[in-house]
C-alpha cells in the first residue's frame, strides 16, 4: 500500500501543493516552510481517527473563506468486503472542511462516493504520525494510543483467534500455565517478611476499613495473573554488557529512548506488513551521527515495503544518489509552501549512471546544499575559510541565523558540478567564486554564472588576488585565516559582489529553462 498522489489545497501555510511520492519520501527545506504540514495533512485524511466537526479548528485554513481539500490517491486499489457483502475498492480518499458558510468535515472515496465502511479500510490502510515534540516515556508505555500498545493488542487478539475465537479458554490456559508462578508468589513463607501475602491481605483490610459509607462490599482486585493484563504490562529494559546492569526505559538518556521508540515504529512496519504508512519528523533528534546513518539505511530497507515520509535538518539523511526520495521545499508570501521544480534529469536511473561522480561530490557537508536558503559555492578549504572568517570578523554577517551554507566544491571542476546540481534541482539562491588559473572543456554554467551576476573569477587564483604565498592545501588556509584576521587588511573590491549576495534578500526566482540544454553539458553535472 503506497500513496502515488497527495493534493493539499488551503491547508495552513499550503496555498496549493500536488506531491508524487516515492516509498521513502524525504522532506527538504529550511524551518518553517511548511514540511510538518504535510504530515500533519496527511494525519487529517488517513489517519487513525476520522475528521470529524470536532477537529475543524480556524488556524488550520490558509483562507477562511474556501475549503480545505486534501486528497491522497493510492498506487493501487485497497480492496475489501464490507459488512454488508459487498466489495469495496478505494482508489483515493479525500477530505474537504470549510468554515464558511457552514462548518463542515466530508470524507469521501473515488471521486464524490460517500466513504461507509471507514473502520475496515483503516485496518488495512492508515497513517501512523510521529512528530519531533517525542513523549518517549509514554510512547514505551503499553496504551491503545501507542504502537508499542496497539502491537501487543494484535499479539493477544491471535492468540485469542488461536483459541477458536474463545477469550475464556484462552484465559483458563493462562490461569492454568502460571498457576505455579501464583503459587509461588501467594506463599506466605515468613511470619516476620513482608510478602505478597500480607501486601494483599492488609491492603484490602484498609481499603474495606477506609470505605465504609462509600461503597457496599468495596474490594480492590489484585490479580496479576488476568491474560486480560499480559499484553498491557509490558515494560521494556535496557541491558549493559560492561557492568552488567538493566535499566527501565524511563532512566536511560534521551538518545536510547529515541532508538527504543525508532525500533518499536520499524518492528511495527514489518509485522503490519505494509498496512501503514509512516509520518515522522526529524528522526535524527538525539541520535549520534554513526546511529543516524544506520537508521538511515534501515528507513531505506522498510520503503520496500512500507512508504515512509519524513522531515529532516539532517545531512545524514539525504542522499544525491537517490534523487527520487528528494523533494525540496520553500515559502514565500505569494505562493504559500511550495516546490522546488526538479529538472526531468534529476532522476533514479540517472542516478545510477553515475553513481560514481555522486559518491566523489557528494558527502554530509555538501549535503547541506538541500537545506540552505543561500549557497555560496567555493573551490576549497582555503575559499571556505576566508569567507567564513569575512563574514565573523569583518562583514558582521551571520551566516547560521541567515541559513546560508558555504560548500567547499573540491575545485574548479566541482564548483560547475554544483552549478548543475542547483540547475537540476531547481535552486536559485547560489553565488560562485572560482579560480581562472585551471582549464575545462567546458565551462558553460560558469560563464552564465558570471555574466548573471551570480558568480566571480579570479584571475589567476584566491592566493593571487590576496597576495598571499602559495603552497600546499593546510598552508593555502593557514594563510587565508590569517589574511581575513588582520584588520589591517582591506578586502578586495572584487568580493564586494559576494558580501551583497550574503546579506542580501533571498532570492524568489527559479532557475529559468531558457537554452538550458545548450547550457548543461551532461559531462559536468551528475545526470
Amino acid at each position: 500500500m503506497f500513496i502515488q498522489k497527495l493534493e493539499i489545497k488551503n491547508f495552513r501555510s499550503i496555498k496549493e501543493l500536488t506531491i508524487e511520492p516515492k516509498n521513502l519520501c524525504a522532506l527538504i527545506g529550511p524551518n518553517s516552510v511548511g514540511k510538518t504540514n504535510i504530515l500533519r495533512a496527511l494525519d487529517l485524511v488517513i489517519g487513525e481517527g476520522w475528521t470529524t466537526k470536532a477537529k475543524i479548528a480556524r488556524e488550520l485554513f490558509l483562507d477562511t473563506t474556501k475549503p480545505i481539500i486534501i486528497e491522497v490517491s493510492f498506487v493501487s486499489p485497497i480492496t475489501f468486503t464490507n459488512k454488508r457483502g459487498y466489495e469495496v475498492s478505494v482508489s483515493s480518499v479525500k477530505l474537504e472542511m470549510t468554515l464558511e458558510p457552514e462548518l463542515s468535515a466530508k470524507t469521501t472515496i473515488n471521486g464524490d462516493n460517500t466513504f461507509y465502511d471507514q473502520e475496515q479500510f483503516k485496518k488495512l490502510c492508515h497513517f501512523i504520525f510521529i512528530t519531533s515534540e517525542r513523549q518517549l516515556t509514554s510512547e514505551l508505555r503499553v496504551s491503545q494510543w501507542t504502537m508499542l500498545g496497539k502491537l501487543m493488542r494484535l499479539v493477544y487478539e491471535n492468540y485469542v483467534a488461536q483459541n477458536s475465537g474463545n477469550e475464556q479458554d484462552l484465559k483458563n490456559k493462562f490461569a492454568e500455565k502460571i498457576k505455579p508462578a501464583k503459587d509461588f508468589l501467594e506463599d506466605d513463607f515468613s511470619e516476620d517478611e513482608v510478602t505478597f501475602k500480607k501486601f494483599v491481605n492488609a491492603f484490602k483490610k484498609y481499603c474495606k476499613e477506609n470505605s465504609a459509607g462509600l461503597a457496599n462490599e468495596f474490594e480492590p482486585v489484585l490479580d496479576i495473573y488476568n491474560l486480560n493484563w499480559f499484553y498491557k504490562t509490558l515494560q521494556i529494559h535496557v541491558k549493559e554488557n560492561f557492568p552488567d546492569r538493566h535499566f527501565d526505559s524511563e532512566e536511560v538518556g534521551a538518545g536510547m529512548q529515541n532508538l527504543l521508540l525508532v525500533s518499536i515504529f520499524q518492528t511495527y512496519a514489518e509485522l503490519m506488513g505494509g498496512n501503514v504508512i509512516f509520518g515522522i519528523e526529524e528522526p535524527e533528534i538525539y541520535l549520534y551521527p554513526q546511529a543516524q546513518r544506520a537508521l538511515y539505511k534501515n528507513f531505506i530497507k522498510l520503503s520496500e515495503n512500507t512508504q515512509i515520509f519524513y522531515t529532516t535538518h539532517n545531512p545524514n539523511f539525504v542522499d544525491g544518489g537517490r534523487p527520487d526520495d528528494i523533494v525540496l521545499l520553500r515559502k514565500d508570501i505569494d505562493r504559500g509552501t511550495y516546490l522546488l521544480e526538479k529538472d526531468n534529469a534529476f532522476n533514479a536511473e540517472n542516478a545510477k549512471k553515475q553513481k560514481h561522480k555522486i559518491y566523489t561530490h557528494f558527502n554530509p557537508e555538501r549535503n547541506e546544499l538541500f537545506f540552505a536558503r543561500k549557497a555560496l559555492l567555493v573551490e576549497g578549504d582555503s575559499d571556505k575559510i576566508l569567507f567564513s572568517t569575512l563574514c565573523e570578523n569583518k562583514w558582521n554577517i551571520n551566516l547560521d541565523e541567515k541559513g546560508i551554507s558555504i560548500i567547499e566544491c573540491g575545485g574548479k571542476g566541482g564548483v560547475l558540478y554544483f552549478l548543475g546540481v542547483c540547475r537540476l534541482i531547481g535552486f536559485d539562491n547560489y553565488f560562485a567564486v572560482w579560480d581562472k588559473d585551471e582549464d575545462l572543456e567546458n565551462t558553460g554554467l560558469l560563464d552564465e554564472a558570471k555574466n548573471n551576476s551570480k558568480g566571480i573569477e579570479l584571475d589567476p587564483n584566491l592566493e593571487s588576488v590576496l597576495k598571499i604565498p602559495d603552497g600546499d592545501n593546510a598552508e593555502k588556509v593557514k594563510n587565508a585565516y590569517e589574511w581575513a584576521m588582520n584588520n589591517n587588511n582591506n578586502v578586495p573590491e572584487i568580493f564586494d559582489q559576494v558580501k551583497n549576495f550574503l546579506e542580501g534578500e533571498e532570492s524568489q526566482n527559479i532557475t529559468t529553462e531558457i537554452e538550458k540544454e545548450d547550457i548543461i553539458n551532461p559531462d559536468d553535472i551528475p545526470f
